[in-house]
């Protein structure tokens, strides 16, 4: 992660917040490359001397914007895991708020993360900052499934879960590459993923494994 110095005065760090903001704007309309650092700070309601103060250059300003997006968005995966730890939903039911979770936070931001992963192609530091990003997701959502092992028929379910969180990430990434997944509509990706990640992992509404329990045991 970078190490950007927080600016001591209160303007200089409202002008920071502002800097972040345009450019989170900017990549999200695929727009950050070919705008120069005049436009930006007219963008951000500062001046080009503030902006190399706080920065330096464009490429500091890149990490830091991916930062930011990389910090808020393992919260957010870490805050919906916890509310979905703590609800009494079957699995499929949180299998699926899971999903649509993360895939908000994708769709939200798919600009940043399409330049994250382009220039991780050819830069190791932005490489680190994706494999933050999506080492935290499927390390979340693989403990969420496997939290719920009773229920998995599926003959391997720790490893399957771990495929499981990777097909997601994969699905996610190429999606905020390409736009598309295949002919699905957008809206409905994250319901069919949620159907095929669950039948993969052959997941049993929680009365269907207390009924089996209860013959066992009769």
């Amino acid at each position: 992660m970078l190490n950007l110095p927080v600016p001591a005065q209160q303007r200089s760090k409202m002008a920071l917040e502002r800097f972040l903001n345009t450019s989170a704007h900017l990549l999200a309309n695929n727009e950050f490359e070919q705008t120069g650092v005049a436009q930006i700070a007219k963008l951000s309601g500062s001046s080009v001397g503030t902006f190399y103060r706080l920065f330096g250059d464009k490429d500091v300003l890149l990490c830091a914007a991916h930062d930011r997006f990389v910090l808020k968005s393992r919260e957010r995966v870490s805050m919906l895991a916890e509310q979905l730890n703590a609800s009494p939903s079957s699995l499929v039911d949180k299998a699926s708020d899971f999903i649509t979770g993360v895939s908000d936070i994708y769709n939200k931001s798919e600009g940043l993360i399409r330049a994250l992963i382009i220039r991780s192609s050819s830069d190791a530091n932005f490489r680190i900052r994706i494999h933050q990003l999506n080492s935290h997701v499927c390390e979340t959502f693989t403990h969420l499934l496997t939290s719920h092992e009773a229920v998995l028929g599926h003959p391997n379910p720790g490893q399957a879960a771990d495929l499981c969180a990777h097909m997601l990430l994969a699905s996610l990434n190429y999606l905020s590459m390409v736009g598309t997944l295949g002919s699905t509509p957008r809206e409905a990706i994250p319901r069919e993923l949620s159907r095929l990640i669950c039948s993969y992992l052959q997941a049993q509404p929680t009365s269907a494994v207390a009924a089996s329990s209860d013959q066992r045991k009769a």
